[in-house]
């Protein structure tokens, strides 16, 4: 109704973020990927949306682990809206927000290298790395996210 009277008024709505598609995701993905290999380390990586179900994960061939980490990771950033490189050492200092991830681990992974996407002041998805030292993983997430300015 409020809508209706808006339109009726001549006001319009904000202007909605780009949606995260599918094929973007992808190319992020392999982009972070990319990266790791470029430094000799072998990854998965995940894309989640906006409500933090995932996009795409990605693994790389000759990755030694499953790829588990790193949708909880890019959950994780879009559920708090932060990085992991603040939300790994909230959790060593914040025991109501270490209990909030103990009673979701399947969801819920606060390490290093995830990052939430945004556009404008709209958290539109989320990005992880994993299966790697998260030092590496903050900057293959980071480098790949560098070659899409759409996101920041």
């Amino acid at each position: 109704m409020l809508a209706i009277l808006a339109l009726a008024a001549g006001l319009t709505a904000p202007p909605q973020p780009r949606v995260l598609t599918l094929p973007t995701a992808i190319e992020l993905a392999r982009a972070a990927i990319d990266a790791c290999v470029a430094k000799g380390e072998h990854v998965s990586a995940a894309v989640v949306d906006a409500q933090g179900v995932p996009l795409v994960v990605l693994r790389d061939d000759m990755s030694p682990k499953p790829p588990i980490a790193a949708p909880r990771k890019a959950n994780t950033a879009v559920v708090f809206g932060e990085p992991g490189s603040v939300l790994e050492p909230r959790q060593k200092t914040d025991p109501d927000f270490a209990a909030r991830l103990a009673a979701d681990p399947e969801r819920l992974n606060p390490h290093v290298g995830s990052l939430p996407l945004r556009v404008g002041t709209f958290v539109v998805g989320g990005l992880a790395v994993a299966d790697t030292s998260h030092e590496t993983a903050d900057r293959c997430a980071r480098a790949a996210l560098a070659q899409f300015p759409q996101f920041h």
